[in-house]
């Protein structure tokens, strides 16, 4: 990918990063005022509905944290350009997390900033999801499972100026230092205890061996 401005939302996200570099991963929306008490300064929403996406939108943006929303998963809602549209409008989100090639653009000319999940189950499917990424020059990539440091290492060399995701199996202080040391610009998890770690904890967490 060659190098290029990022957007206003990929630059928010990697400002954020450098801040607190653990998004908060949240499938159960009544986990989602923990993240919004914690250190994160990003929550990926992974399960939501149709009828609570407003009120969703304002409860992070009042926090004062970006949001991102797999549209895959919110219920009652569609998997089209239409359905793009009615988030951006009513959850107004930073971004929109997809495996969806064709939808990447929708986002984009929407102002939102498109994150592509890329699942690696061989060196296949790494192969084709760098070019699927290269492709819809996505600025943002999610590795799953991103206990994989050779993984991300390969992406981050074949997609330089992406921020990348690791995200998927990341428990420990020690997995997010790696991922981090590998060049992740963050790490997406569903604990709590990492969202509420100070930042260098894991610089020292992966020197330690814990």
């Amino acid at each position: 990918m060659a190098e290029r401005r990022r957007s206003e939302g990929a630059q928010r996200l990697a400002e954020a990063l450098r801040e607190h570099p653990v998004i908060a991963s949240v499938r159960d929306e009544q986990r989602l005022d923990e993240a919004l008490r914690s250190r994160c300064r990003t929550v990926f929403l992974l399960s939501t509905s149709l009828g609570r996406l407003a009120e969703v939108g304002e409860a992070v943006a009042g926090a004062g944290k970006l949001l991102f929303i797999h549209l895959d998963f919110v219920g009652g809602l569609g998997r089209d350009e239409e359905a793009v549209e009615y988030l951006a409008r009513v959850a107004r989100p930073v971004g929109l997390i997809t495996t969806r090639t064709n939808l990447i653009q929708t986002a984009r000319r929407l102002g939102l900033t498109p994150l592509q999940r890329l699942f690696l189950l061989d060196s296949q499917s790494l192969a084709t999801g760098i070019e699927a990424a290269r492709s819809s020059r996505a600025e943002v990539v999610e590795v799953l499972p991103g206990i994989i440091p050779r993984a991300v290492q390969a992406i981050r060399s074949q997609l330089p100026g992406a921020l990348i995701i690791a995200g998927g199996l990341v428990r420990t202080p020690r997995e997010v230092g790696r991922a981090l040391q590998a060049g992740a610009s963050g790490v997406s998890t569903s604990s709590a205890d990492l969202w509420n770690m100070e930042p260098a904890a894991f610089a020292v967490a992966l020197e330690q061996g814990s």
